[in-house]
Order: C-alpha cells, then structure tokens, then sequence
C-alpha cells in the first residue's frame, strides 16, 4: 500500500530533490493517483499535484480555469504574500506572476527582442562565446561542468545581451543562484532557503535598478536600454517595473541554460551512441535540442490557483485551491512518450512541456535552443574523452532540475 504521506511531504522538499530519484515517485503518481490531494504539513499547505502529460498541457494552456495570480513557481512559503511583499519583490508588476491583460501589456514589448529572427541574429556570437568556453578548457583539463562550462555559456550570453559589465558577472551570478536555488548549501544564508531566497532577489533587483536608471541618461545598444525604455500605452515604466524586468532577464537567463546544458551533456556522457549520432549527422541538432530539454525539464514544478470550482479525473477541486504540476513528470509519461526514460536524439513526435505552453511559455526559449544547438555539436566534438571525476551532485529544488556540481576530466588531445 502506498504511504501517500511519507510522498506527500516530499514534493516541495528541497532536500528530496537533492537526492536526484523522483521520477520513481512522479511515475506512481501518474499511474495511481493522477490528480492527487497532497497533504504536506512539512510545506503547510494542502494542494493539489498534477503529473499526467495530458492534464499539464491543459493546466498550461487555460489560463482561464488556473490562475497564476500568486506566481508561477512554487513559492519558498505556503504563506500569502502580503501587497507590501509582492512589491518589494516585484511581483505586483512581474508577468510571471499575473494573469491577462497585465501580463500582455508587459510581455508583448518584449516579445520581438526574442523572436526566432531576433534571436537568429546572434547565432555568430553565441558561436564565438561557444568556442572561447572551449578554447580556456582545453588549457585546464578538470573542470567543474556546471561552472566553467555550462553557467558561463548562459552568462556570456545572456550578461552581454543585457550590457552588464563583466565584472558585475560573478555577483550577478551567485544573486541568481541564492534566488533560484536558494537551498544549494553553496550559497544558503544561515540554513534558511526562505531568507536566501529573498536576499538574492534584492540583490538583483537593486543592480537592476542601477543599470536601467543609467540606461535612461545614457541609452546604449543593448536589452537594459530596451528595458529602460519600454512603454505601456504611451508611458515609459517606472524605475519599479523597469528594476522588475530586468532582474527577470538576469535570473531567468542564466539559470535555465546553464541546466539543460549540463544535465544534457551528463546524458551524452551515459549514451554514447547518441553522441556518435549526433556529430555523425548534424541534422539531428534540432531534434538533439529538444530530447535534452523533454529528458532535463529544466523547469520542474509549476503553480496555478483555480479560478472556479471542477471536476478533474473524479475529483472536485475548488476556488482557490492551489494546484501545482511537475512538467518534469509530464515529459517522462508513457501515455505520451515511448520508452520516456530512453535519451534518444531522434525521438519524433516530441510534444514536451520542458519550455512551457500557453501564456506563460519560457519567454527565452529561441535564444535557449540556439545556445544549446550551438553547444553540444561543438562540446562533445571536441572533448571525445570527458568523464566524471564524481558523481554529479543535483540542485535542491522542487522548481527546477540541474546540478550544483558535476566535475570532469576533459582528457584534452593535446593534453594527454
């Protein structure tokens, strides 16, 4: 018999998530209990987990019938938000954590600076950026994945975009890191992930706000000026909603890429054949991008509130109920995919949920997929010997899927 409440209060531990094993419970949950009442007094609060794929695409998709008046991630605290707390953090203004017509006003300005033609445009500086990460590792040797490789593909990329000076990078990075994934114990402040959590948002919404004032004296060709200037019906945003979005690009930016980038070269590494595929025909590059971001699924757990009360596979969930879906889950059932645990670069139809759907889908998704095509060709190319000095250690987190370390030995040719 199932023990629904040892599951229960696992599914918005930190520390589980460490362990890197929740596929095992994700698939029960799947099988016996689909739309299930999670009873976790660890978290405190009741709601509900989704984990069919069927039931997430639809989850993402009206946004109607759930709401993401609260946020789209799980919160650190099962505690409401007080108006004074959602604008410290932004929240009153940030499109992730408002529904229509807010959250068009403030996303269809950005829209273009991320288009498929927009983001093309880049396509020889993330190649430059991609070689010059490999060029400094081939003078190393071991390396740890997650931060010479990975986090400074997202960081070069995304930081340059912006117009943040290199050195601002590191602060920008670890504010990132204690915001994302504030119970990695690198960076958690004084054991409690709810405080670090909070600090590393003020840190980087308070750099936000110094770049975008300086971008409206001294405007220059880069997205903090695109930002600074943005418009809502004719009026410019306030240094608020300007500090807001601009933090969303930093953290947003950065922590995405640098998670699928590792955890998909960890399953190169595991399935060799794939990578002899892949450099063997590079038409598969396209396809190779999307099986990693359905086999990471970067973005893990998702919230939505309902908005009235219905009925999902016989059960009743009512206003204001929360319910949170793990679109992890979503892209390991079998319902949709054949042999989901299966790492297979030709894998077609490939209907994942990694990025999102709907209203909320990853607003940097093209720039992700033109980053990580850039990269694995040109990584696994070049480095046909890398294996793990250790095993990979995951990230504590119930809202994402990444590594806080993943050390290598490179064994470069020229090298050995």
């Amino acid at each position: 018999m199932t023990d629904w409440h040892e599951i229960d209060n696992q599914l918005t531990d930190p520390a589980w998530y460490g362990k890197g094993d929740s596929h095992r419970t994700f698939k029960l949950l799947r099988d016996e209990d689909p739309v299930h009442w999670t009873q976790d007094d660890r978290y405190g609060r009741h709601y509900w987990t989704l984990t069919r794929h069927e039931d997430i695409k639809n989850y993402l998709l009206d946004d109607q019938l759930y709401s993401n008046r609260i946020d789209t991630r799980i919160p650190r605290s099962s505690k409401r938000r007080t108006p004074e707390q959602r604008h410290q953090l932004g929240f009153d203004v940030l499109m992730t954590a408002n529904d229509n017509p807010l959250h068009d006003l403030y996303r269809r300005p950005l829209n273009k600076h991320f288009s498929v033609p927009a983001v093309g445009r880049l396509k020889s500086q993330i190649d430059a950026v991609v070689d010059g990460i490999i060029a400094e590792a081939c003078e190393r040797d071991e390396v740890d994945v997650v931060d010479n490789i990975a986090e400074e593909l997202s960081a070069r990329v995304i930081l340059t975009m912006l117009g943040a000076p290199p050195e601002d990078w590191d602060m920008l990075r670890e504010a990132t890191s204690q915001k994302m994934a504030a119970a990695d114990p690198r960076y958690i402040i004084d054991n409690d992930h709810i405080k670090t959590y909070q600090i590393g948002a003020q840190r980087l919404y308070d750099y936000s706000q110094r770049l975008t004032q300086e971008r409206r004296k001294d405007p220059k060709d880069d997205l903090a000026t695109v930002i600074a200037q943005m418009q809502i019906d004719g009026d410019p945003l306030s240094p608020h909603e300007s500090a807001t979005y601009c933090s969303l690009m930093i953290s947003g930016g950065l922590e995405s890429t640098r998670n699928t980038a590792a955890v998909g070269l960890w399953a190169f590494m595991n399935n060799p054949e794939q990578r002899t595929l892949l450099l063997e025909d590079p038409s598969l590059t396209k396809s190779t991008v999307e099986e990693v971001i359905r086999w990471v699924s970067p973005g893990s757990g998702r919230l939505r509130v309902a908005t009235r009360d219905f009925e999902l596979h016989g059960k009743t969930i009512r206003q204001n109920d929360w319910i949170i879906a793990f679109l992890a889950s979503a892209n390991r059932d079998e319902r949709v995919f054949e042999n989901p645990e299966k790492f297979d670069i030709r894998r077609n139809p490939n209907p994942h949920l990694g990025l999102g759907e709907g209203l909320h889908m990853c607003l940097g998704r093209n720039l992700a997929r033109l980053e990580l095509a850039s990269f694995f060709p040109k990584f696994l190319r070049a480095f046909p010997d890398i294996e793990l000095t250790a095993d990979p250690e995951w990230i504590p987190d119930a809202n994402v899927t990444g590594f806080r370390t993943m050390p290598v030995r490179l064994n470069t040719p020229a090298l050995v």
